[in-house]
């Protein structure tokens, strides 16, 4: 989980059978990809210093190719989002969340 700017929603808590990293941008290396191995990095849609873009542009940069999933409240137009990571992360499995509710409910 790469900078959970809030509290993690309501709907993805109690994952059972998961170990979970949580990371800060600048502290994302091609090192700690390779030690951690992350089977998916989760990452809020925004955050207050930066957005799933520029996540998706530092884990291309550190050679991260594995999936990548976003969450957000309910979007009105997932589409577009995709259109756009999908112009930096290509055919990689890129994937929103939407969650009801705000983020820290």
């Amino acid at each position: 989980m790469v900078d959970p700017s809030q509290a993690l929603p309501r709907a993805l808590r109690g994952v059972q059978g998961a170990s979970i990293t949580i990371a800060r941008m600048p502290m994302l290396t091609a090192e700690l990809i390779q030690r951690v191995e992350p089977d998916v990095v989760l990452a809020p849609l925004f955050s207050p210093d930066h957005d799933i873009l520029d996540l998706a542009r530092l884990l291309d940069r550190v050679g991260y190719a594995g999936p990548l999933r976003a969450y957000a409240p309910p979007l009105p137009n997932t589409a577009i989002v995709r259109a756009e990571v999908q112009q930096i992360w290509g055919d990689r499995d890129f994937e929103i969340l939407e969650v009801p509710g705000p983020a820290g409910a």
